[in-house]
């Protein structure tokens, strides 16, 4: 009989007999559980080789912006919850608080359920339960990787450096598509008024978002130069971090992997700030007690010490948890996704 599900050493998620998700392989469907570059892996070979492109609206939209050309044909938008029938298969995509437009996705067959949890952080994810497998991230797979605080007071430290220095300084945030996006929502929902500047990529993203989350934006702009000026918060892809630095101003970089504090000023100017867009190692568990599957994979193509995850879910909860892909190194956990 077909595996319900397994984890392959590129990445990918097979789910029943018909899906593959966030990589490739010779399969008719290939879902998308959001937009960052590890869960995007080989689609242009996936829109040659698969019939449909299963993700969310927003992440379609995404992916045309990030310059994924997916045939119309192939384009398979599915709102959450909105099952989706090929062959033997049912494909349902459920919400997933990780970046705007991400999904778990869920597959029903004849001979049982799987499902792939994608990335995503707790509270705002709902468990799927009564699964048979459940194909399980793991991005901060042991407690040592635990962050100090919350994402609420990450935000809170990100605020306060903000209104300190602003009036006076420009102010750089760096993070990863998705979370900038994120970010920019929350300060609009707790008062921040600054203008708020971004390239081109980065600001059409967020104005995807905006949709999603139901915020407006307000006051915002193209990030040039000359505009980056006291009373301005620009909002610039990582990748880019290190040549603006430079730059004039007091500059953030949003990342998950700041462990000694909500807010480390790391030089002068410069500060981390805790946020992340995953779940922390706790609330890995939390979501497992909750979904109660009778089988885990934990994805050891992603992330960091899965098997420390599997041993957990097997000795603490009586769980039967394994990693797949066997023999991957295990790299240290990325903040984008």
């Amino acid at each position: 009989m077909r595996k319900l599900a397994s984890v392959l050493p590129n990445g990918a998620i097979t789910l029943g007999k018909s899906v593959v998700a966030d990589s490739y392989d010779n399969r008719p469907l290939r879902a998308v559980t959001h937009a960052h570059e590890d869960h995007t892996r080989y689609l242009a070979r996936s829109v040659s080789y698969s019939l449909f492109i299963i993700a969310t609206p927003i992440t379609h939209e995404f992916l045309k912006v990030l310059g994924f050309n997916i045939p119309s044909s192939k384009v398979l938008a599915l709102d959450y919850d909105r099952p989706f029938r090929f062959e033997d298969d049912v494909v349902l995509l459920k919400p997933s608080r990780h970046i705007a437009g991400s999904a778990q996705v869920l597959v029903e067959t004849k001979e049982g359920s799987a499902a792939y949890t994608g990335d995503f952080k707790m509270p705002g994810t709902v468990p799927i339960e009564g699964l048979d497998v459940l194909v399980l991230d793991a991005t901060y797979g042991s407690p040592h990787l635990s962050r100090k605080g919350t994402e609420w007071d990450a935000l809170a430290a990100l605020i306060e450096i903000i209104e300190r220095n602003s009036k006076d300084k420009a102010v750089w945030v760096y993070g990863f598509n998705g979370k900038l996006q994120e970010v920019m929502v929350e300060l609009r929902i707790r008062g921040v008024k600054e203008r708020f500047l971004a390239d081109v990529t980065t600001l059409k993203l967020a104005q995807i978002a905006s949709k999603f989350y139901g915020v407006e934006l307000g006051d915002v702009g193209i990030y040039t130069r000359e505009e980056a000026t006291p009373g301005t918060v620009i909002f610039v892809h990582s990748a880019k971090g290190v040549s603006l630095k430079r730059m004039p101003g007091v500059h953030i970089v949003l990342t998950g992997l700041e462990r000694r504090g909500v807010s480390v000023q790391v030089r002068e100017n410069v500060y981390n700030v805790a946020f992340s867009d995953h779940a922390s190692f706790w609330e890995i568990v939390e979501y497992v007690k909750d979904a109660r599957p009778k089988e885990v994979i934990v994805d050891g193509s992603r992330g960091f010490d899965p098997s420390f995850t599997a041993k957990y879910l097997n000795k603490v909860l009586g769980i039967p948890a394994r990693v797949e892909p066997l023999g991957v190194r295990p790299e240290s956990p990325s903040d984008e996704g």
